[in-house]
């Protein structure tokens, strides 16, 4: 059985999560919806058997898809995951979920009411040496714990704008956020 996967969005790190899927067994990337038809479709071609749509609604009519990516801006979030959870469509969500939590609660609430997977794309918890953390902090007290940031501010136009972003603490700390509650450090 090959999965059949849908990704709305083309940017850079829709691309890697595309990527990463074709090198897996038995999953295929079926559908790209991005912000114009002409962008999905180029995306498309890099993917063999793929097809592009610049309306997600058009994308889920038309394809029988397992899962579907959502790797948007968090200022565009909120009706795709509505319509997702409608359809019985498993999706990962890039993260963060919004701009404000009116959206991400409605959401929320609607995931519970149902039996759908989900998951929201903190990956660096998935790292060996997360793993290797996790299991040297199991059933231990501590006292503190710091994180850090190291990376660039990502380029895009929006990521700046903390309207449309939700600024430095919702768009990266937030992994640090992450992974101290993954890996039990706080409770």
């Amino acid at each position: 059985m090959t999965l059949k996967i849908g990704m709305i969005g083309i940017g850079w790190f829709s691309r890697k999560h595309a990527d990463i899927l074709t090198k897996m067994d038995g999953v295929q990337i079926q559908a790209i919806c991005g912000t114009s038809k002409e962008k999905a479709a180029a995306m498309a071609s890099d993917y063999e058997g793929a097809n592009g749509y610049d309306q997600y609604v058009e994308m889920l009519d038309a394809e029988e898809l397992d899962a579907v990516y959502i790797v948007t801006p968090p200022m565009v979030r909120g009706e795709m995951e509505l319509e997702l959870i409608g359809r019985g469509i498993p999706f990962l969500i890039e993260k963060p979920l919004g701009t404000e939590d009116k959206i991400p609660a409605k959401v929320s609430k609607r995931i519970n009411e149902s039996s759908l997977i989900t998951s929201v794309g903190y990956h660096f918890r998935y790292s060996d040496s997360v793993q290797h953390l996790k299991e040297n902090v199991n059933g231990h007290t501590l006292g503190m714990v710091l994180g850090k940031w190291m990376g660039e501010m990502p380029m895009v136009s929006w990521w700046r704008d903390q309207e449309k972003s939700g600024g430095q603490f919702i768009e990266q700390t937030t992994h640090i956020v992450d992974l101290l509650r993954y890996s039990s450090a706080v409770r």
